[in-house]
């Protein structure tokens, strides 16, 4: 009888840890929101071959320091120089006189697309905000791209009463870039549900969903994954296709266990609780690890269906652009 007490208390212990492990996947909440990281790719050859949205310089301009030091400023943008270009740029806004209005919103926007396309969206703002930019009309030649600018700029930064605000002016202008610039941002932030919403509205939405089918083909849930790692340690790496990691897994839950059963069968109680008690958290921290990979996973293969339906809609706002410097 006394020698059957440490097989007892060990297949004991196996239970509680399973069914602790299996409350703990219960309890945690499944979440469609994910935070991917969405870039466009640098256009560069199609930012320096968009036309400029301003009039051209006239002779008795050129022959001002300040439009010298505007034109390189275009030189050096359309070169993707742009810590050159903005200094160029603050360089002409220093030497431009006070009654050049029109020049003066040129040379601002001209800086606050330096700075959006060098992702320095804090600094975008401050202009726009300190400029007369922020008062500016359709009638100003880059009006459209402005707000694409300031609309993306407000979302990087986290404002999004503001980008709203932008977002209903370009509502009233173009109804067709809102819808899009509300799906880049749905996308963009990982909001699945409300993008997969927005595209059922689309007339392109049986191409997008064909899109959102292979995300749906090869995603993994994360809670399947800790169940099977829960039932059997490594089986949830396995699920998600990281096979070696699932053989670490099993191997050293496997050693532990037995260790702590040898230790509890040669009478060292003591060894045997310790040993259980570090395999209790490889045992946890394997069932965590497994959810942990298969969000991971998710995440890369929604970022690559984002990307690709961002850049072949041409959604992304840069891709949006009409003119350049």
């Amino acid at each position: 009888m006394i020698d059957k007490w440490p097989k007892c208390t060990q297949f004991i212990s196996l239970l509680l840890m399973m069914g602790l492990a299996l409350i703990q996947i219960s309890c945690q909440p499944i979440c469609h929101k994910m935070e991917p990281t969405i870039l466009c790719p640098l256009p560069v050859h199609r930012i320096a071959t968009l036309p400029s949205a301003f009039p051209s310089l006239s002779e008795d301009e050129c022959q001002q320091e300040w439009a010298k030091e505007l034109l390189m400023g275009d030189v050096f943008a359309r070169e993707w120089d742009l810590y050159r270009a903005i200094t160029c740029y603050k360089r002409a806004q220093i030497l431009l006189p006070s009654q050049l209005l029109e020049r003066r919103l040129q040379i601002d926007y001209d800086l606050i697309l330096c700075y959006y396309l060098g992702h320095k969206f804090k600094e975008v703002i401050n202009i726009f905000e300190c400029s007369e930019l922020s008062q500016a009309t359709p009638a100003f030649p880059a009006f459209n791209n402005l707000l694409l600018i300031v609309y993306d700029s407000y979302q990087q930064t986290n404002q999004p009463d503001k980008a709203n605000c932008v977002l209903e002016a370009i509502r009233q202008f173009s109804p067709d870039t809102e819808a899009d610039l509300t799906l880049y941002w749905n996308l963009k932030s990982g909001d699945m549900d409300a993008a997969r919403c927005l595209i059922a509205q689309r007339p392109d939405k049986e191409e997008l969903e064909i899109e959102f089918a292979a995300y749906d083909q090869h995603a993994k849930s994360p809670r399947v994954a800790q169940t099977l790692n829960a039932l059997l340690p490594g089986a949830g790496y396995y699920y998600v296709g990281q096979k070696k990691s699932a053989l670490t897994s099993f191997v050293i839950n496997a050693l532990f266990t037995a260790a702590s059963y040898q230790f509890f069968r040669n009478g060292y109680p003591a060894a045997g609780a310790i040993m259980a008690s570090m395999e209790l958290g490889w045992y946890m921290g394997g069932i965590n690890g497994a959810g942990i990979e298969a969000r991971e996973l998710n995440t890369r293969i929604y970022e690559g269906v984002s990307c690709k339906i961002l850049a072949q809609k041409e959604i992304f706002p840069v891709l949006m652009f009409e003119t350049s410097f």
